[in-house]
């Protein structure tokens, strides 16, 4: 009974965090089809990343084990071979993005980040978003799944693509071949973290 229950609450909160997350995209979807939308709501797209932090939070309270949470997420020590990861993530993905841009012959830096400061201003919002994001997928959903880790780990990749179909087709408007590449690498992603953990 108590693993039946597991499961419709985790199916209760994918649920809740994919509907909420295509609602914050509704007005600039609106706005892009020539409808009129208060500039006030094209805001809510931004709070799309925090919506499956908050749905989990939600559900912590709800079953009073918030503190535990924390307290377990945070217990964990930073190593050498973390920030060793992380700074070779960075330089592969940095490395992906001039092969890409050699690829298709264009300078995706140049165009995308014109300044050092818009550089570095991108890179801390994605740490700041990707934290959010830990704080629900991997922190919440990866540790309450009944599966065994590697199909957990794949379970979470591919509800991770899917939650960024939204930004992917209505806020960057990519198209059918980016969005496949972007499910891949962000399955890959969740899988290469989430297995060294």
């Amino acid at each position: 009974m108590a693993g039946y229950k597991n499961k419709l609450k985790l199916t209760l909160w994918v649920s809740v965090v994919y509907v909420l997350s295509v609602i914050c995209y509704v007005p600039t979807l609106l706005e892009q089809n020539g409808i009129i939308i208060p500039n006030g709501l094209l805001y809510l797209k931004y709070l799309y990343v925090c919506i499956p932090t908050m749905a989990a939070i939600f559900l912590l309270i709800c079953g009073k084990n918030i503190k535990v949470y924390f307290t377990q997420m945070f217990s964990g020590k930073i190593t050498i071979k973390y920030i060793l990861t992380g700074v070779t993530c960075m330089a592969v993905g940095i490395f992906g993005s001039y092969c890409y841009s050699f690829i298709v012959k264009t300078d995706v830096f140049k165009n995308t980040y014109s300044t050092v400061i818009s550089l570095l201003t991108s890179c801390i919002y994605l740490l700041i978003t990707a934290f959010v994001e830990e704080i629900a997928w991997r922190g919440f959903l990866l540790e309450r799944l009944p599966f065994k880790k590697i199909k957990s780990v794949l379970f979470v990749g591919a509800v991770w693509a899917v939650w960024h179909m939204p930004m992917w087709i209505i806020r960057n408007s990519l198209g059918m071949e980016q969005i496949v590449c972007l499910c891949i690498w962000t399955l890959g992603t969740v899988e290469k973290l989430s297995l060294k953990v």
